[in-house]
């Protein structure tokens, strides 16, 4: 048993209070780890800004710069101010897409337009927090001095009324309110500044519908950035430019439903629509556009019953709406207007009104503002148009069993 008398004194020093104290009285010792917990990353590339950042002075690039953060907005909630997201496209004849966009190519050639006006460009780039701040430096009387000044030139140019004011309405995208001020708490996304009491002066609105049924329209558009860098991502068989003119359509839809219009759009539509992929050249699809504009303009012409018109004498004789064109390739879209034949010109074309590239991110929310605006200039023309156009027939059958 002698082995057994070890074991008091063993188990008492292991729960000594005196061993425990000279452990606490022992040197705190850390061990450095053999790895370094700091990961050094390469210094981002950084263009210097050879150009004051202002509603004057067109920016050409939609890379914002790092946020700031003396005043009191949630600078995460706004998004940049509208940019000029395809600062380097010509026109729709060019192969040059978009400024380092997958869908150009670097064969670049002339296009034959020359009209090379774009209304992206009239748009001003600032940072996400500093947008309120940025706005109300604007002067608004030298802004409006250059708006008067661009409209002249747009008219000597050959544009129609209506080109000149979607076009301009288009570049003043983030200058003045768009939608109601009670949408402001369902869209957190979009700047305080674009949102009016007034709601005459709100140009983002339903017509007849529920403001329930045009915010849903509207914040399903502002997906469309996100879904078409996703199918170019994961390389869906739904190509990005197939996911725009998806969503050109459904809004579409909504507007025409909402102004009471669907039925003579279904016919007698503004605007025609020509996707393609972007392995297709970009005459391809400006021929394309132009054959489908060419024979809305006989429908429309036939319509009006102009010749009838002529040959009664009438006082007023209408004119054939100006009619605009959507095209998209891979993740491009472009707006034109169509400029019909005339003994000066004897082959029709179109004219680029504005151009988007939504494989930018941070711009989402404008380039959505933009087709919106151009759906609802359409939607809101074709009302004024209705009552120049005769009511569709819609056959009724009688049932021979009633």
């Amino acid at each position: 048993m002698a082995f057994l008398r070890g074991i008091p004194e063993t188990i008492w020093n292991y729960v000594s209070p005196r061993k425990i104290q000279h452990r606490r009285e022992k040197p705190f010792a850390f061990k450095a780890p053999a790895i370094p917990n700091r990961v050094t990353t390469l210094p981002k590339k950084t263009s210097p800004l050879t150009r004051e950042m202002s509603p004057e002075v067109p920016v050409k690039t939609c890379d914002p710069p790092a946020s700031t953060t003396h005043f009191d907005i949630d600078a995460a909630l706004l998004p940049p101010s509208p940019p000029a997201s395809a600062v380097s496209s010509k026109d729709l004849e060019s192969d040059m897409l978009a400024k380092k966009s997958p869908a150009a190519r670097d064969d670049q050639t002339e296009g034959s337009s020359a009209d090379l006006w774009d209304a992206n460009e009239e748009t001003m780039v600032v940072d996400d927090g500093t947008y309120m701040i940025a706005q109300k430096k604007v002067n608004h009387d030298q802004e409006r001095q250059r708006q008067d000044q661009q409209a002249r030139e747009l008219r000597d140019a050959g544009w129609s009324e209506d080109a000149v004011f979607l076009f301009q309405k288009l570049g003043m995208r983030g200058f003045e309110p768009l939608m109601p001020i009670s949408w402001i708490a369902d869209l957190e996304t979009v700047p305080a500044d674009l949102f009016t009491e007034n709601i005459d002066k709100a140009f983002i609105k339903p017509a007849y519908g529920t403001e329930h049924s045009a915010q849903y329209a509207l914040e399903k558009l502002f997906d469309l950035g996100s879904v078409s860098r996703d199918a170019w991502h994961t390389r869906t068989k739904r190509a990005p430019h197939f996911q725009i003119g998806k969503a050109v359509k459904a809004y579409t839809k909504w507007a025409m439903k909402d102004g009471g219009v669907e039925h003579l759009w279904s016919q007698l539509p503004l605007f025609q629509t020509v996707t393609f992929s972007k392995h297709v050249h970009p005459a391809v699809g400006e021929r394309k556009m132009i054959e489908k504009l060419d024979r809305l303009h006989e429908l429309w012409y036939d319509a009006l019953q102009i010749d009838q018109a002529t040959d009664r004498g009438d006082s007023n004789v209408p004119e054939v709406p100006t009619l605009y064109g959507i095209t998209a390739t891979h993740t491009v879209m472009a707006f034109v207007s169509y400029a019909p034949s005339t003994k000066k010109n004897e082959q029709s074309s179109v004219r680029l009104l504005a151009m988007y590239d939504f494989m930018q991110e941070g711009c989402d929310v404008w380039n959505s503002l933009a087709i919106s605006i151009f759906i609802i200039h359409c939607r809101n023309r074709m009302m004024q148009l209705r009552e120049w156009l005769p009511e569709p027939e819609i056959s009724i059958e009688e049932d021979p069993d009633l």
